[in-house]
C-alpha cells in the first residue's frame, strides 16, 4: 500500500511539473531555463522519516515570434489626394524581433510606409519614411523587444481622373524577420468621392427655323457624383449665321452683364465670340442652369 501511494505521489509530482511548464511557456522570455526537482517522503517499517530526490529536470524555452498590425482603417478621398491610416504594430513575441512591413492595394496605387514619431496618428514633419535596418531590402519597423509596440503611418495617393465610386483595398502586412511564417495584416479601405460632371443643351422653339427668328440656348450642367466639381466653367461659342441677343445670357435664372465685371458671365472677352459663364462649385446632384439667345441672320 505504502509502495502504491509512493508511485502516486511521483506521478502527480511529475504531471503537475508538466502542466506547469505548458501554462508558462507561452508568454515566458525565450531563454528562460525551467528546472524542477520531485522530493519523495516516507518511513521505512521501524517509523523513520525518510526521504529521496529525483534528478533535476530542465527545460529551456525557445523563442515564439507573434505579430499584430492594427486596426483597420476606412476614408473617402478625393481624385489626386494623398491620405493616410495609422497603424500599430507590436511583437508580441517572447523575444525581441524586428517586423517587415508592406502596403499593397488592389488597384495597384502608390504607397509609402512612416514611423508616427510622435504618435499622434496624423502625418507631420517629424515623421520619417521607415527604412530597412537589417539589410534584407525590406523596410521595417527596426528591432522590437518583447511586447512592444510601434505607430506607423501608411501613405496612399489616389490617382487623378479615378471614377467617383471607386473603391479601393489596401493590404498592411508585418511579417515576423525571426519567422517568415508569422505574419498579421491589417486593411484599410478607400472610396473615392470624385465629380461626375454632366451637360445637356437644348434649344427653343426646336425645329427648322427662318432668318430673323431668336433662338434660346439652354445649358443644363450637374453633377452626378459624390464629390465636388470645382471651378465649373461653361464655354459656348455663338453660332456662325446668328448675332448674339446682348445681355442675355443668365445663370440659374439670374441675369448677367456681357462684360468682363463683377459677376461669372461674359460675352466675347475670356473667349472671343463666346459666352462664358463660371458656375463655380457644384456639389453632388448639384445643378447649374444657363441660358442666352441669338438671332439668326
Amino acid at each position: 500500500m505504502r509502495q502504491s501511494m509512493t508511485r502516486a505521489v511521483i506521478v502527480m509530482a511529475v504531471i503537475g511539473f508538466v502542466a506547469v511548464s505548458q501554462a508558462l511557456a507561452a508568454g515566458t522570455p525565450a531563454g528562460t531555463v525551467i528546472s524542477n526537482q520531485a522530493t519523495v517522503n516516507y518511513t521505512d517499517s521501524n517509523g523513520n522519516p525518510l526521504s529521496v530526490v529525483s534528478n533535476v529536470v530542465t527545460t529551456t524555452v525557445s523563442q515564439v515570434a507573434s505579430v499584430t498590425v492594427a486596426p483597420d482603417g476606412a476614408k473617402n478621398a478625393n481624385p489626386g489626394d494623398t491620405i493616410f491610416y495609422a497603424h500599430q504594430v507590436t511583437n508580441g513575441g517572447n523575444a525581441g524581433d524586428t517586423v517587415n512591413l508592406a502596403a499593397v492595394t488592389s488597384n495597384g496605387w502608390v504607397t509609402a510606409l512612416y514611423r508616427d514619431n510622435n504618435g499622434d496618428g496624423a502625418f507631420d514633419a517629424g515623421d520619417t519614411p521607415l527604412t530597412d535596418t537589417n539589410g534584407d531590402l525590406v523596410p521595417d519597423t527596426g528591432a522590437l523587444a518583447a511586447d512592444t509596440t510601434i505607430k506607423i503611418l501608411v501613405a496612399v495617393t489616389v490617382p487623378p481622373g479615378t471614377a467617383d465610386g471607386t473603391v479601393d483595398t489596401m493590404t498592411v502586412t508585418g511579417t515576423s524577420v525571426f519567422n517568415n511564417a508569422v505574419t498579421d495584416t491589417a486593411t484599410d479601405t478607400t472610396t473615392v468621392a470624385a465629380p461626375d460632371v454632366n451637360v445637356v443643351k437644348s434649344v427653343s422653339p426646336a425645329g427648322p427655323q427662318p432668318p430673323g427668328t431668336t433662338l434660346t440656348y439652354t445649358i443644363v450642367v450637374t453633377n452626378n457624383g459624390t464629390g465636388n466639381a470645382d471651378n465649373v466653367v461653361v464655354t459656348d461659342p455663338v453660332p456662325a449665321n446668328t448675332t448674339y441677343v446682348a445681355a442675355s445670357i443668365t445663370l440659374n435664372a439670374v441675369s448677367k452683364t456681357d462684360a468682363a465685371d463683377a459677376d461669372e458671365a461674359d460675352q466675347g472677352v475670356t473667349t472671343p465670340g463666346a459666352v462664358t459663364v463660371n458656375a463655380g462649385t457644384l456639389a453632388p446632384t448639384a445643378t447649374a442652369t444657363i441660358t442666352f439667345k441669338v438671332t439668326i441672320n
